[in-house]
């Protein structure tokens, strides 16, 4: 999946995500609109089940809303680190430290130096 593609399908699940949120933050607007209108007219238990439904309903709604936020920014912060951890340490390119010979490092070899040196 190219990376317009997958920019699109995630815009598309935020779009869904704050769409079922702001769905029952209205949901939550019209119960109370419904109380208010018929606060005199309907039933006590009609208004309690409504102002219960509302309640939750916003409730929610804003829980939705504010997973989703800090979910999508802890995920936006960890590929934002990803992306700089990949530009410090390129896999594909080959090392630029010097090859070290372990020949040279050996300490037989460098005895075997110092007494040529005498």
């Amino acid at each position: 999946m190219n990376s317009k593609t997958q920019g699109n399908a995630v815009f598309q699940g935020i779009g869904w995500v704050v769409g079922i949120a702001s769905l029952l933050l209205l949901i939550s607007a019209g119960l109370e609109l419904f109380v208010q209108h018929t606060l005199g007219h309907s039933s006590v238990g009609t208004v309690i089940l409504a102002l219960f439904l509302a309640f939750w309903s916003y409730v929610l709604g804003l829980g939705i809303l504010l997973f989703f936020s800090v979910w999508w920014l802890l995920r936006w912060r960890s590929r934002r680190i990803q992306r700089a951890v990949m530009r410090e340490y390129p896999s594909a390119e080959p090392s630029r430290r010097p090859i070290e010979n372990p020949v040279l490092a050996d300490p037989q070899f460098l005895g075997r130096r110092s007494h040529w040196k005498l």
